[in-house]
């Protein structure tokens, strides 16, 4: 059997294998028995097992007294957004992410619309691992309520905090690859709105996964192709449960998840938060150097943490921060909501290129270049990762070293991180440097081991 990845980032499994009805049951039970009483938000993006999933947590939230509002397949952000809007006391989002079309998973949030704090994960996981679980009398059993305009809600809300005016005018052209994710869903919508001339291909919600659901450069030789007849001004990729958004230029040249993050940022920093006097930038440890590099041009405080969303979205909330994300494609706006958002990442993206009135490529290039390896294997046992781990500290013990996740070792112009993951059994390697000679060099030291 595989293994269920459990951590504040979700609960994940192979379907029918590691993630079974009965481990569903138990976690949403367990997560009723952490919310005590009052509404869940639910919702999920597209994957075959979608219905197999949700009708097991919405039936087990139910029996434990939670009331549900059922938003559908949507975004993982819609699920985070409609739980302000709401005024629920939590989320619950059925979804794997990233991971292969085998994988499903249970994305847990908090009433604040983000993933559960440190604390707050602890509670659940004590539920979740006793024994005991008391289910309500029939005249206590949660209420089921629907809300059909979630994704419009949501989309309406971005459109509220960003001014777009000027996109509607641009005549800009879009290609976005859904990958039959939630984005197939939510991109008619959104882009409508903005009154750009769009294309979407792999638009079919059906969950069916056209390539890998990871926006990776080697799973998105389709769009890359089509970016090169030179027809679109921009392309778009999400992963299933459109948190992530990859960019491509006009070429069809894939820019690599952070500088699509970097170019969000900067439009932050730049003109949606311009006149600010005390802009954050927070990210994670695996997050390019091209950001730290942008917030010190903006004279913005930059702050990194250990990976996972939760990590982040607590940094954020404890220093107030103007924006943040992860390196992996992930914005994260504050001003709209707590959670990563390749919504508002196109909107961002778009607002860059109309207010400039430059290519992708041009805007791209006035960044500092910097080249990111990345490499995982499995994992043994923790402690073969462990083992592992401990190696590569003895090797750079002379460098600057962050244990704060895995090992991070700091050089002049370049990092090596190595970690294990929270939502795979791997181990991944992360190294970035100036040229590509350089990063491969660094990445040759640490598999040597």
């Amino acid at each position: 059997m595989s293994s269920l990845m459990v951590s504040s980032s979700g609960i994940r499994g192979i379907v029918g294998d590691s993630l079974t009805p009965e481990i569903a049951l138990k976690v949403a039970t367990s997560f009723g028995k952490f919310i005590g009483s009052g509404t869940v938000i639910l919702g999920g993006d597209t994957r075959v097992s979608h219905e197999m999933v949700l009708n097991i947590v919405q039936g087990a939230l139910l029996s434990v007294g939670i009331s549900v509002i059922n938003i559908g397949k949507v975004t993982t952000p819609t699920v985070q957004q409609m739980i302000g809007l709401h005024n629920a006391d939590g989320g619950i989002v059925i979804t794997a992410s990233h991971n292969p079309i085998m994988w499903n998973g249970i994305k847990l949030m908090n009433r604040s619309g983000s993933f559960l704090t440190k604390d707050e994960f602890a509670t659940f996981l004590s539920h979740y691992q006793s024994s005991t679980c008391s289910y309500s009398s029939w005249d206590k059993v949660g209420e089921l309520n629907y809300d059909h305009q979630a994704l419009e809600k949501h989309i309406d809300l971005i459109l509220s905090k960003i001014d777009v005016s000027i996109i509607k005018n641009s005549g800009l052209k879009v290609l976005i690859d859904a990958n039959n994710g939630a984005g197939a869903v939510a991109n008619p919508l959104l882009l409508k709105k903005l009154g750009v001339h769009y294309e979407i291909i792999n638009g079919e919600p059906s969950g069916r996964f056209t390539h890998d659901p990871e926006p990776l450069k080697q799973n998105l030789s389709q769009i890359m192709s089509q970016m090169k007849n030179g027809q679109y001004d921009i392309g778009f990729i999400q992963d299933a449960d459109a948190d992530r958004l990859v960019i491509l230029d006009e070429t069809g040249h894939f820019i690599g998840e952070d500088y699509s993050l970097a170019l969000c940022i900067d439009q932050v920093l730049r003109d949606e938060c311009q006149h600010e006097t005390n802009k954050q930038v927070v990210v994670n440890l695996s997050t390019s150097n091209v950001i730290k590099d942008i917030a010190i041009l903006h004279g913005a405080t930059f702050y990194q943490t250990a990976i996972g969303e939760p990590n982040v979205t607590a940094k954020l909330k404890e220093v107030q921060a103007t924006v943040g994300g992860e390196g992996n494609g992930g914005i994260i706006f504050p001003k709209i909501g707590w959670g990563r958002d390749s919504l508002v990442g196109i909107v961002l993206a778009l607002k860059y290129l109309a207010t400039s009135k430059k290519k992708v490529s041009e805007l791209v290039s006035q960044y500092p270049k910097y080249t990111m390896l990345k490499e995982k294997f499995e994992a043994g046992s923790t402690e073969d990762v462990q083992r592992f781990l401990t190696k590569v500290e003895e090797k750079f013990k002379q460098e600057s070293l962050d244990k704060s996740d895995g090992i991070k070792v700091m050089f002049q112009t370049g990092w090596i991180h190595v970690r294990p993951s929270n939502t795979e059994p791997i181990v991944r390697i992360f190294t970035e440097e100036q040229s590509i000679e350089k990063a491969q060099a660094l990445m040759n030291l640490v598999l040597a081991l």
